[in-house]
């Protein structure tokens, strides 16, 4: 027999390419890497440490292709205002107050959200850097809550989409990148460079940001369509195309451009994008929050689109739960699918004959391998494979009724919104444990909540947004 640090034991959910699912399995972890996974009747291993068995799952850890972690101190501020009224009423001037100690309070809730229900990786763009150790506090939050993480930080200077005061010169903010990457990278945290969308950042600075991060084999993340592309790329910069159509003129559409949101395209940029290699982070929550009945992911999906799913920042995001954004990504699909068939057919009637397009298992692919694939990290992460990183959620359902029983158990977990927090036994980086029986290890819930309450009581007297909390509610808040 075989010696290993943790064997794991129950259902394993490998998400290797032929999505072998061992329903009576094993997964055995050694110094980190999974060193085997299979069947428990051909189980060579004797673990140090053993837990499982039935009625538990063990699969990857998912995987969080877009956010904004620092916007915690705002969480569901978006609820009844305009997007300039937020982005430019309370998004910009809550963040920009934001210090290395405040960002860190900020981001600690969202971060363990995500580790919480089962993520261990999670990408951050992160704009604001009127304090330029903004995103020190985001990445020590990271760092201390032991996930994984893709850090971009986003320069943004374009005087019609960004305020003065949060403008910053590109040497400012590659050499603002180059320091945070040698102050943080290691085997867990990546550093990027890149800007929210084209409008928001000078042309010829956006490319010259993309020729650091091809310089230096680094994505870049990039919001396409963005609002203000939409506004002001015809009207302000003259050009009459699509947002990937502008990013493809301008040489930059390619393989290590991966794209969030990516709705609300131009006829034939979908294919453009699959010519051209570039991945995408779909968002469906936040597209489904904010009334976006024409949710496509299809048209990347059905062209060999690498994609990923992502859940935005928690101002729109509210339970910041990618559980959520797997039904999302399946109910958004089929409410713009059915939409699309109105639009182009009056005629068209849903008759209870159709197939639905998607499945739980394709909503779990998005958020495990999909998402490793959408950020150039499979080698490593999104499935249970001898040699990769042993990035593992491990679920006892035996108390999860919804659950029970388990002959359609990837149905039940996506479309009932995953497992329970008490129920996540393990979440595990690198073999690391983070979270157990639904607590992290080291880090003080309660003690976070507190703290981002007295945070963003603070930034609304200082500030002066305390005017947009509840902005156009019915109700008597007294």
């Amino acid at each position: 027999m075989k010696k290993c640090d943790l064997l794991l034991r129950g259902m394993v959910i490998t998400m290797n390419p032929d999505r072998d699912v061992y329903t009576d399995g094993y997964l055995a972890i050694k110094d980190g890497l999974v060193v085997g996974a299979g069947t428990n009747d051909s189980c060579e291993f004797i673990g140090e440490e053993e837990t499982g068995g039935d009625g538990f799952i063990v699969m990857p850890g998912l995987v969080n292709a877009h956010a904004h972690l620092v916007q915690g101190c705002m969480r569901g501020m978006a609820e009844g205002t305009t997007f300039e009224e937020r982005f430019f009423g309370f998004y910009y001037p809550m963040t920009g107050a934001c210090d290395e100690e405040r960002s860190y309070v900020s981001a600690m809730p969202p971060i363990l959200d995500l580790v919480r229900r089962g993520v261990t990786t999670t990408t951050d763009d992160h704009f604001t850097h009127v304090h330029k150790r903004s995103i020190d506090g985001v990445l020590a939050a990271v760092k201390d809550a032991g996930i994984r993480c893709r850090m971009a930080r986003l320069t943004i200077n374009d005087k019609d989409a960004v305020p003065e005061g949060f403008r910053e010169d590109l040497d400012v903010g590659l050499a603002e990148t180059e320091r945070v990457k040698a102050q943080w990278e290691d085997d867990l945290i990546s550093v990027t460079a890149s800007t929210i969308g084209i409008t928001y950042c000078e042309p010829d600075q956006l490319k010259e940001l993309w020729e650091w991060t091809d310089l230096n084999n680094r994505q870049f993340d990039i919001h396409a369509p963005a609002v203000f592309d939409q506004k002001y790329l015809a009207k302000r910069r003259g050009w009459e195309g699509g947002s990937f159509e502008w990013l493809d003129d301008a040489g930059i559409l390619g393989p290590n451009v991966i794209a969030g949101h990516a709705q609300n395209l131009r006829p034939g940029e979908a294919e453009l994008i699959a010519n051209r290699g570039a991945t995408i982070a779909l968002v469906p929550d936040m597209e489904q929050v904010l009334g976006l009945v024409s949710f496509d992911a299809r048209q990347f999906l059905d062209r060999g689109v690498t994609c990923g799913l992502g859940l935005d920042g928690p101002v729109v995001a509210y339970g910041h739960d990618l559980w959520t954004g797997m039904r999302s990504f399946l109910t958004g699909q089929r409410l713009g699918d059915e939409y699309r068939r109105r639009v182009s057919d009056e005629t068209s009637k849903w008759t209870g004959e159709e197939v639905l397009y998607g499945s739980a298992e394709q909503a779990l692919e998005l958020a495990t391998i999909g998402g490793a694939k959408a950020l150039m990290m499979d080698d490593r992460i999104g499935s249970l494979e001898s040699g990769k990183d042993a990035d593992v959620l491990m679920i006892d359902r035996r108390g999860e009724t919804h659950l029970s029983p388990p002959s359609a158990i990837l149905p039940n977990l996506v479309y009932g919104n995953g497992p329970s927090p008490e129920s996540i036994h393990r979440v595990m980086v690198r073999g690391r444990t983070l979270v157990e029986n639904g607590e992290h290890v080291s880090i003080d819930r309660y003690e976070a909540v507190k703290n981002l309450d007295e945070l963003q009581d603070t930034l609304f007297d200082e500030v002066n947004t305390r005017r947009f909390s509840r902005i156009r509610s019915r109700f008597n808040w007294v």
